[in-house]
C-alpha cells in the first residue's frame, strides 16, 4: 500500500507539471565537475570530502581553490555555500560558475592575486540528498534533507509545499538559537501552510550535513562567507541578511561592521527587474540559522543572500542572467578580503602570536574588548599563530589569551585601506602542581573540586587530589554532600603547592527539595513542579513544564511564605541547583532577601544560556534574624521570540558551618608562618606588607609583576620570631618607579610559601 501511495504522489507531481528545467546541474554532475577541476588544475584546486548526508550517506564535497593548494599557508579563508535548502538551486549554479571563472582566469588579475593571497572554499551543495529529490523531479518543492522522522523506513514526501513529513531544515539545526526553531509537525503561523518545512531536528547539530560544515569551519576559521538562498514566497527575495539585530533591538557586538559587509554586497547585485540593487538587512529572527551561528561560533562574517525572486527555478536564460548579476557579490567579497584593492575599505587586523621564550607560533584566543560578548565561542589564531580579525578603521583593545601564558593586552590601530599588522609575544607561566586533601578534621572525604573551570576528578573517590597547571591565581570551589563548601582563591607558585581543605558538617537551617509539593511558598507566575528536568526527583520551573518559554515582559517569582531564621555567627550559606536559559543581560534571574517581604535586596543575579545543572552558592553571612527568600525572573522584550526556556530550580538549602584552607590566615592549619594582606590596597605610592613567624628562620619576601618577572627583593635574611612589617615604596631593584598594575608578593621560608596580590594605581 505504501508503494502505491508513493507512486500516486509521484504521478500527481508529474500531472502538475512541476518539472525542473534541464539547465540545472545534478549532484553527480557537480561531483564529477569538481573532480575534473582538481585534475585539470592540480596546484590550484582540490576536491575535499567534508562529510556525508544524513539519510542517504552521500558524500558532501567542497572545492578548495588557492595557490599551492596542497600546502598550508594560513591565508585568509573565505567560504561560499551554494545550497542549503533543496529547492533553492540558483546558489548551486552561482558557485559552480564562480569556480569555473576563477580557475579559467587564474593567470589574470584580479584572479591571480586572489589565488595568491586567499584560501577560497566552495560547497556547491550542503544538502545533496535534498538536491537529488529536486533535480530528479521527485518533488521540485522539497526543502529539507531526508531524515526518516517517523522511522518507517520510507521517504515520506508530499508535492504540496510544507507537507513533507520526513526531513530536517538544516538551516534551523544550528546550536545557536536552535531552541527557537519549529518542532516536528509544528502548526503553521502563516497564511501559507508550511507545516513541516522548518523542522529544526531532534537536537542541536543533529544532522550530519551541519556537522560536516562545523568540522570544516573548525579547521579553516573562515573570516568571510556567503550562503546562497532563494525565497519561495518572494517576500524575502533579493535581500542580503547579515548577523544580526534581532527584532531591531538586540544588536550583535559587530553590527556596524557586519552592516558594512552586507551593504557592500547588496550594492553589487542589480535586481531582476532593474529597479535598483539588492536590499541589505540585519537578520531579525532567532531561528538557529547558519549565518548567526557562524558568527557566534567562529567570528565569521557570513551574509545570507536571497537571490532571484519567487521563481526559484527559472529557465536557462533567466538562470544565467541571475548567476551573472549575483556573481558580482562573490568578486566584491574576495576583493574585500585582500590587503590592497580598489574598494573603499579593506581594513583588517592581523598578526602572529608567538611564545616569548621559544618564538614558536601559538594557537591563542583573540579578543577585541570593544566587540566581545561572553556568549562568543573563542576566536582562535591558526596553529602557526597567524590570526585575522576584520574590523572597521579605528583603535581597539586587543587581548590575547592562552592557558599557560600571561594575557597580553595592548591598544591597536586599524587602517582603512590595508591590513594592520600587530604581532604578539606571550610570556609563558611556569608549571605548578597543586596537591593535598579534603578532610573533616578526622578523615579524608570525597568531594567535587573545581579549580578555575577544571573539575578535579580524583576527589570523587577519596579526599586526596593532584592538579597540574601553571602559576597564577585560581578560583576554587569544593563541595561534598553534607559539608560546608569551600569557596575562595589560591595562588599557585612555580613548582609544588600544598593545599589542604577542612570542611565541617553543615548545620541545616532550611531545605526544599520539592518532593512534598508547593506548600510553604507564595508563587507569582506559571511555576510548576515536574520530573522530566530535575537535579533529583522533582524540580520547580517557571515555564519549562509546559515545554514553552517564559512570557514576554514577565515578572515571575517564588518566595517563602514564612521568614527563615538565620543564626548569629556570620556563616550562613544558601545553595541551590540551577538550570538556566534566558536572554543574556536582558532577562536576569535573581536571588533576593527581605526582612519584611516588601523591600528586597538582590544577593545574586545571572542570565544567559547555562542549560545544565550547576550548584550555586550565595553568601548570607551578613544576615542574622528572620528573612524571607525570593527567586525571581524578569523579561525585557518587545517580541515573544526574544524570550527563552527559562529557569528551573532544585534542592534549595540554607545552612551554616565552616571551611578553611591551610593557606588561609584565619585557619588553624596555618602552621608557624603567616603572610597578611598588604595595606593599603590598592596603593600609591607605597604599601605595608606584614608577616609573622613563631621561630627564627631564613625568610625571603619578593615582589613580582603579572608576567612573573621579579621586580624587587624586600627581605632575604634570617629573622627572629615575631611579626614583621616591610614598606614597599613602588620601586624596583634599581630604585626606578614601577608602573600601575597588578603585582604579587611572595613569602618563602622552610616548608612555607605564600603569595598574595596587590594593585598599584597611579
Amino acid at each position: 500500500m505504501r508503494f502505491i501511495a508513493v507512486i500516486t504522489l509521484l504521478m500527481s507531481v508529474l500531472a502538475l507539471g512541476a518539472t525542473l528545467p534541464t539547465c540545472y546541474y545534478t549532484y553527480d554532475q557537480i561531483s564529477d565537475m569538481l573532480a575534473d577541476y582538481e585534475a585539470q588544475y592540480p596546484t590550484l584546486a582540490k576536491r575535499v570530502l567534508i562529510g556525508h548526508s544524513q539519510q542517504d550517506n552521500l558524500p558532501i564535497y567542497a572545492l578548495r581553490i588557492t595557490r599551492n593548494v596542497d600546502q598550508e599557508e594560513y591565508k585568509p579563508a573565505l567560504l561560499f555555500i551554494g545550497q542549503v535548502h533543496a529547492e533553492e538551486l540558483l546558489g548551486v549554479q552561482i558557485t559552480m560558475s564562480n569556480i569555473a571563472e576563477i580557475l579559467a582566469n587564474n593567470q589574470q588579475l584580479p584572479y591571480r592575486m586572489w589565488l595568491f593571497r586567499l584560501d577560497i572554499w566552495f560547497i556547491p551543495t550542503l544538502n545533496p540528498e535534498g538536491h537529488n529529490v529536486v533535480t530528479s523531479n521527485l518533488d521540485t518543492s522539497y526543502r529539507k534533507n531526508k531524515r526518516d522522522n517517523n522511522n518507517n523506513g520510507i521517504f515520506d514526501f508530499d508535492p504540496r509545499v510544507g507537507y513533507d513529513i520526513d526531513g530536517v531544515d538544516i538551516n534551523r539545526n544550528m546550536s545557536f538559537n536552535w531552541v527557537h526553531g519549529d518542532t516536528l509537525y509544528a502548526p503553521t503561523t502563516t497564511s501559507t501552510p508550511e507545516l513541516f518545512d522548518y523542522y529544526r531536528g531532534p537536537a542541536p547539530m543533529s544532522e550530519s550535513e551541519v556537522q560536516a560544515l562545523d568540522n570544516l569551519c573548525e579547521e579553516r576559521r573562515f573570516i568571510y562567507s556567503i550562503v546562497w538562498h532563494s525565497s519561495r514566497t518572494g517576500n524575502l527575495s533579493e535581500k542580503c541578511y547579515y548577523p544580526f539585530n534581532w527584532k531591531q533591538v538586540r544588536p550583535s557586538p559587530d553590527l556596524s561592521f557586519s552592516a558594512s559587509i552586507g551593504e557592500g554586497l547588496a550594492a553589487t547585485i542589480v535586481k531582476e527587474n532593474g529597479s535598483g540593487s539588492y536590499e541589505p538587512s540585519p537578520n531579525l529572527s532567532r531561528k538557529g540559522a547558519t549565518h548567526d551561528w557562524m558568527y557566534q561560533q567562529f567570528g565569521t562574517f557570513q551574509t545570507l543572500i536571497e537571490c532571484g525572486t519567487s521563481n526559484l527555478q527559472p529557465d536557462s536564460t533567466l538562470m544565467v542572467n541571475t548567476v551573472q548579476r549575483c556573481s558580482n557579490a562573490t568578486r566584491w567579497l574576495l576583493n574585500r578580503a585582500m590587503d590592497s584593492s580598489s574598494l573603499p575599505s579593506n581594513s583588517m587586523l592581523t598578526g602572529i602570536v608567538t611564545d616569548a621564550a621559544t618564538g614558536e607560533g601559538l594557537q591563542a584566543e583573540i579578543i577585541i574588548e570593544e566587540h566581545h560578548a561572553p556568549w562568543f565561542r573563542p576566536r582562535l589564531s591558526y596553529e602557526n599563530g597567524r590570526f585575522y580579525r576584520p574590523l572597521a578603521t579605528g583603535r581597539y583593545t586587543l587581548r590575547v589569551r592562552k592557558q599557560g601564558y600571561f594575557d597580553e593586552v595592548m591598544t591597536v590601530g586599524v587602517n582603512n585601506s590595508s591590513w594592520s599588522e600587530r604581532n604578539v609575544q606571550l610570556t609563558p607561566r611556569q608549571p605548578a602542581i597543586m596537591s593535598g586533601k579534603v578532610f573533616d578534621g578526622e578523615q579524608d572525604i570525597p568531594a567535587l573540586m573545581v579549580i578555575g573551570d577544571v573539575y578535579v576528578d580524583s576527589l570523587s573517590v577519596s579526599g586526596n587530589y593532584v592538579y597540574e597547571s601553571f602559576e597564577g591565581e585560581y578560583s576554587v570551589t569544593i563541595h561534598a554532600e553534607g559539608y560546608y563548601p569551600y569557596i575562595g582563591t589560591v595562588v599557585l607558585s612555580p613548582g609544588t603547592n600544598n593545599y589542604n581543605f577542612q570542611l565541617s558538617p553543615i548545620n541545616l537551617i532550611f531545605e526544599e527539595d520539592w518532593e512534598n509539593g508547593l506548600s510553604g511558598w507564595d508563587i507569582n507566575g506559571p511555576w510548576v513542579l515536574q520530573e522530566e528536568q530535575s537535579a533529583s526527583g522533582h524540580a520547580i520551573t517557571d515555564s519549562w513544564g509546559g515545554n514553552g518559554f517564559y512570557a514576554q515582559n514577565c515578572d515571575v517569582w517564588i518566595q517563602t511564605q514564612n521568614p527563615i531564621n538565620l543564626p548569629m555567627g556570620g556563616s550562613s550559606m544558601l545553595s541551590f541547583d540551577s538550570h538556566l536559559y534566558t536572554e543574556y543581560e536582558y532577562d536576569p534571574v535573581r536571588v533576593q532577601i527581605s526582612a519584611d517581604g516588601e523591600e528586597w535586596t538582590t544577593l545574586w543575579t545571572d542570565s544567559g544560556r547555562q542549560d545544565w545543572w550547576q550548584r550555586i552558592y550565595v553568601d548570607l553571612s551578613e544576615y542574622s534574624g528572620d528573612y524571607y527568600l525570593r527567586f525571581r525572573l524578569t523579561d525585557q522584550s518587545n517580541h515573544v521570540e526574544l524570550t527563552d526556556p527559562g529557569w528551573t530550580i532544585d534542592n534549595i538549602r540554607i545552612f551554616s558551618g565552616s571551611a578553611v584552607s591551610n593557606d588561609d590566615s584565619i585557619s588553624p592549619q596555618i602552621g608557624s608562618f603567616a603572610l597578611y594582606p598588604n595595606s593599603p590596597n590598592p596603593f600609591n605610592p607605597s604599601t605595608t606588607i606584614s608577616f609573622a613567624n613563631d621561630r627564627p628562620a631564613s625568610v625571603k619576601l619578593e615582589i613580582f609583576n603579572i608576567k612573573g618577572q621579579k621586580v624587587r627583593t624586600l627581605v632575604d635574611e634570617t629573622l627572629s620570631a615575631g611579626t614583621h612589617r616591610v614598606v614597599w615604596d613602588g620601586t624596583d631593584e634599581l630604585g626606578r618607579s614601577v608602573s600601575s598594575g597588578l603585582y604579587m608578593y611572595r613569602l618563602s621560608a622552610p616548608d612555607f610559601v605564600k603569595t598574595r596580590k596587590m594593585m598599584m594605581l597611579k
